[in-house]
């Protein structure tokens, strides 16, 4: 028996890996697809994640639609099962992506920009992060060095 409660779950899925998709190849094609995942590594493992999860509502409503009974079970999954499965995969991936924010764009022009804007971000992160421990240490030299004075009369060299 076929059911089409898949439909919504797939278009949304499909969409889903068509935004991340052309996100990551906006970022290869200006050349940034290393830096990124250099200085955001969490960004990276949680697009493949999301990904992954976006995946599996194909492979379950294929599974589903075919009749395909799976190693180990004596018949094929209940429509409703895979139903539950691929709405639990969807929440997932959304849920891996809540703070994604304004990065996929639904047009070409949108999805260059945040992937831009994106690269900037993190360079700008990193580059307050580098003031930051600057400050720190030359606020932990002064702290270190201002009580010693070095008096050349003091310390005399014997040859």
């Amino acid at each position: 028996m076929i059911s089409y409660i898949h439909a919504p779950v797939l278009a949304a899925c499909f969409f889903t890996l068509l935004f991340m998709r052309r996100w990551w190849l906006y970022i290869d094609r200006m050349g940034f697809s290393r830096e990124v995942g250099r200085r955001a590594p969490s960004l990276v493992q949680g697009d493949i994640l999301a990904a992954t999860l976006a995946i599996v509502p194909f492979l379950v409503a294929a599974v589903d639609w075919f009749g395909i009974t799976l190693p180990r079970q004596s018949a094929p999954i209940a429509p409703g099962m895979a139903a539950l499965i691929s709405v639990v995969c969807l929440s997932g991936c959304v849920f891996v992506l809540r703070n994604s924010g304004q990065r996929f764009a639904g047009h070409w022009a949108g999805t260059r920009e945040s992937a831009l804007r994106t690269v900037v971000a993190l360079r700008i992160i990193d580059a307050s992060e580098l003031a930051h421990a600057l400050d720190v240490l030359q606020q932990h030299e002064a702290r270190q060095f201002n009580d010693r004075t070095i008096d050349a009369e003091a310390r005399e060299v014997r040859k």
